[in-house]
């Protein structure tokens, strides 16, 4: 590399003497004759210096050719000008091939740009539906409520070709439980009263005059059935360690919640004890089973107390008739299961279907 004149010159790799107008690069290789105008355009800084009196015009497709001049001249197609001297950093002619546009040629508009620091375009909201969307939703929900309604008459024929009668569920309310857990040849029947179902009378042959009289009658449940009757009827006579009797109703219809019937756990209260004073046992002929139990308790200076209880259970109904009275007179334990039974018999009879 050769300094001259303040200009850095670089000697290529061929080492050809340096010439004051040409590069390097434009040297002519060994024998042969150089020819400015065999320069090539392309070659960076072309057009910086003269070779042999002309100068190549620039390629605009070469670093920096655009800012170094306009173009003079338009290319022909065929032909190939050739190059004119030029002054150093004079505006180059254009020459070579400059392909002519034709046909159609797109244009593009470029959407307008906000300004600095303006808020963006706002969209305008879009516009609603035909109701399309509507339609689709009324048609869903009428194709469900069809097929609700269709469920339901099924289930309302189902129920009504299990049979009609009161043992079976309703048809008009598919979904109520099956009444046949608990019903039976016994009925509950709405506005008896408990006491209607037994006779007081029998109590006048210990004492006839009426104390008090309560009573309670619980309906049975659609779904569980059950139902009771209760009574408690008390006579007492009048004057110092008077006579009294009293007689006692409950009834008790099956439940379908029932593990064990009401019977059965009066008959295990009623005869747990046993021994002097106790008697108990069973009693043919009155339902499907039946029992007694009997006590008895003395007393020197107030009256004696007796109480007679007799039961039974018969298909879906329990009754239990309990008599106690207070006397000073002796204790006759067959009125008083004479008594007892035919209560109970009169409450079977009252009740039957």
């Amino acid at each position: 590399m050769q300094i001259l004149g303040g200009v850095h010159r670089v000697t290529g790799p061929n080492n050809q003497p340096p010439d004051s107008n040409a590069q390097w690069w434009e040297q002519p290789g060994p024998g042969a004759t150089p020819n400015p105008n065999q320069a090539d355009p392309t070659l960076l800084r072309a057009d910086l210096g003269s070779l042999g009196g002309a100068t190549p015009p620039a390629d605009p497709t070469l670093l920096r050719a655009p800012d170094l001049g306009a173009y003079q001249a338009q290319p022909q197609y065929g032909s190939q000008p050739a190059y004119q001297q030029q002054q150093p950093f004079a505006a180059p002619q254009q020459t070579g091939y400059q392909p002519q546009q034709t046909g159609y040629q797109p244009q593009y508009q470029q959407a307008p740009q906000p300004a600095w620091g303006s808020p963006p375009p706002v969209q305008p909201p879009r516009p609603p539906s035909s109701g399309g969307g509507n339609k689709a939703t009324w048609w869903v929900l009428g194709g469900v409520f069809g097929v609700v309604a269709l469920l339901v008459i099924v289930l309302v024929a189902v129920a009504a070709s299990s049979g009609g009668d009161d043992d079976k569920k309703s048809p008009i309310d598919p979904f109520k439980p099956d009444s046949s857990k608990w019903a039976g040849s016994y009925a509950f029947k709405d506005g008896k009263n408990s006491c209607e179902l037994i006779d007081p009378s029998v109590l006048n042959q210990w004492s006839s005059t009426r104390e008090t009289t309560t009573h309670r009658e619980y309906k049975p449940s659609d779904y569980s059935g059950g139902g009771t009757y209760d009574c408690d009827i008390s006579n007492k006579e009048p004057g110092r360690n008077p006579p009294e009797a009293d007689i006692s109703l409950n009834v008790a219809f099956k439940s379908g919640s029932e593990t064990e019937s009401d019977y059965a756990r009066w008959k295990s209260s009623d005869t747990r004890t046993t021994g002097k004073g106790y008697d108990q046992g069973s009693i043919s002929g009155l339902g499907s089973e039946a029992y007694f139990a009997a006590q008895q308790q003395m007393y020197s200076s107030i009256p004696n107390d007796y109480t007679y209880i007799c039961a039974t259970h018969d298909s879906n109904i329990s009754v239990k008739v309990k008599i106690e009275i207070r006397t000073n007179s002796g204790y006759d334990q067959k009125a008083m299961d004479t008594a007892c039974q035919s209560q109970v018999r009169k409450v079977l009879s009252a009740l039957k279907k």
